[in-house]
């Protein structure tokens, strides 16, 4: 009953104002306002475990993806995905050899034009079929409630941070370096030195001394 309640609510959204529909496949999407909810650890709550045929025909599990995920929803016909997809898919380079995923979710979308998308944009990530949009649905309450969405997810696939609207490589990349300097905090061994960092919410933790991989971005954002 949850279920059929949150596919509800984000079929009204998808088709709720700014008509936009190059194929009939949507009457429209609602803008995300470019807000963000940012989620303290003990708040976070787990992503569904998504196992579901991809764009280009492969088979992904999320359980599949080892530490934090970034999870974007989109559709070919939404004009703001178009212009945020550079951006993910430099994300999705940059960190890519620190365990970062990027994956999309394809929502309400023919698949040749998802593909062309995917083609004409240079994407380089895998990105869900969920042309019923069940894949979003099944996010609940943590889910997206507009196009473009971005739901940050935690090493452990907890919701950490939701974004509403378009995302810049800046923005994501604050997020990213905040969530694997947790990691960081969670994996240090007892002799390394503590030299002090934030969490999402901008409090005080430990960080690992003497790596530097982070260094400086604290003060973002």
């Amino acid at each position: 009953m949850r279920f059929h309640a949150a596919l509800l609510v984000l079929a009204l959204s998808l088709s709720g104002c700014s008509a936009r529909q190059d194929d009939g496949r949507a009457q429209g999407f609602i803008q995300g306002d470019g807000s963000a909810q940012v989620l303290a650890p003990a708040e976070r709550q787990p992503a569904p475990p998504v196992d579901a045929e991809t764009v280009s025909g492969g088979r992904l599990a999320l359980a599949d993806l080892d530490g934090p995920v970034v999870v974007n929803f989109w559709a070919s016909w939404c004009g703001p995905c178009v212009k945020e997809a550079p951006a993910l898919s430099n994300v999705a380079k940059a960190y890519a050899d620190q365990g970062v995923h990027i994956v999309g979710v394809n929502v309400k979308d023919r698949p040749a034009n998802a593909r062309a998308f995917e083609r004409d944009l240079e994407v380089v990530y895998e990105s869900w079929y969920d042309e019923a949009a069940a894949i979003a649905a099944a996010f609940g309450g943590i889910g997206p409630a507009a196009l473009p969405s971005t739901i940050v997810l935690d090493a452990e696939h907890r919701v950490a941070v939701r974004l509403a609207g378009a995302v810049t490589e800046p923005q994501l990349s604050v997020y990213l370096d905040r969530l694997l300097d947790e990691q960081d905090v969670g994996g240090r061994d007892a002799g390394e030195q503590d030299t002090g960092g934030r969490d999402l919410d901008g409090r005080e933790v430990g960080r690992r001394g003497g790596s530097g991989r982070h260094a400086g971005q604290w003060a973002t954002g």
